[in-house]
């Protein structure tokens, strides 16, 4: 009987517990085929064996033991390239590789659906079980959404927690934070109720502060965002999505007050920055989506947590709610009214 085997891929470092994420996914999927593969750097992985970790447990007690990952992104990486897809199936079959488990966001998921058909016509399949950061899941969940807003909100608190406290002529500064999330409002929105909620940022009361956003599914008035910043004696804190219409590298030479600014980053960290309460639901999450593919580890499909039930959809769903272009995730409305009060 020919071997079955699988390998992993990680798409995206935007959720703290992907180490987690990842090797609970090894472990169950190790029950179901012959061989589990775990790949370095994403899609990249995928056609050099170099990168290739064979699962035991002596590799969960390495990636374990360190702090950080070799988990890479999608970004730059397109196997609907005729060569680099014939690469990779040619690098994948003769290893007997014949299912491609995915964990990522936005863009992997795009990624995953675009070449699904050719992988599939060529013996291998795509699962894509565990959404990592996708934004804008309407009615559903992506593992990574909370985890992405605690750590914005960790390192806005530490960037303000000097950055508006000093003074520079006569001046308080100003500090502008881009949240990543592949162009899409919800941990913006997230971030600024929970601002909102606590009425200051870090030591900062929200009297004391002149706060905005630019989102980037909603039109930014670029002049008035650049008059309320000129005209204010406050300490400002301005938080732009990623994707939106107005760039901090723009919008810093256009102000006339000192200027900090910061990309936030989310990366794959040591375990002990998420919750045990947490890592139990992500854990909950992978065990039924394990058994899902368990029943069909040929398959090509997604797998959705919606409405409290984890079940297989098509390889497009998570890729129709976020296409390459026209994407408008719809924020919860209380978040969607939230964001825009605090536009310029």
């Amino acid at each position: 009987m020919t071997e079955s085997n699988a390998i992993i891929i990680h798409g995206g470092g935007l959720v703290d517990p992907s180490k987690v994420v990842i090797m609970r996914l090894a472990k169950n999927l190790s029950k179901v085929y012959s061989k589990v593969f775990i790949a370095k750097y994403s899609f990249e992985g995928l056609y050099k064996p170099e990168f290739w970790m064979e699962y035991n447990e002596v590799l969960v007690k390495d990636i374990e033991s360190k702090r950080g990952t070799y988990f890479g992104t999608c970004r730059g990486i397109d196997l609907t390239d005729p060569i680099k897809a014939e690469k990779t199936i040619n690098t994948l079959k003769p290893c007997n590789i014949n299912t491609i488990i995915i964990a990522g966001g936005d863009g992997s998921a795009r990624q995953a659906s675009e070449i699904s058909s050719n992988f599939k016509a060529n013996g291998i399949n795509i699962i894509f079980p565990a959404p990592l950061t996708i934004d804008g899941i309407n009615g559903g969940l992506s593992i990574g959404i909370k985890e992405a807003v605690k750590e914005s909100i960790r390192q806005i608190d530490n960037i303000v927690s000097t950055s508006l406290k000093t003074r520079d002529n006569e001046q308080f500064g100003v500090v502008m934070v881009e949240l990543q999330g592949r162009n899409r409002d919800d941990i913006l929105a997230n971030v600024l109720d929970y601002f909102c909620e606590q009425q200051r940022v870090n030591d900062c009361n929200f009297p004391d502060l002149l706060l905005r956003v630019v989102p980037a599914n909603f039109e930014t008035d670029e002049s008035k965002l650049i008059e309320d910043i000129n005209n204010s004696s406050k300490r400002t804190l301005i938080l732009l999505s990623e994707g939106s219409n107005i760039k901090i590298a723009e919008l810093k030479g256009k102000v006339n007050r000192k200027v900090r600014s910061l990309v936030v980053g989310y990366s794959s960290q040591s375990n002990d920055l998420t919750s045990p309460e947490d890592i139990a639901i992500y854990n909950n999450w992978i065990d039924k989506a394990c058994e899902i593919i368990a029943g069909n580890p040929h398959g090509t499909y997604s797998i959705v947590n919606k409405d409290g039930k984890i079940f297989a959809q098509p390889i497009s769903y998570y890729a129709n709610l976020n296409p390459r272009k026209g994407q408008k995730a719809v924020l919860p409305e209380e978040l969607s009214t939230l964001v825009k009060q605090y536009m310029a």
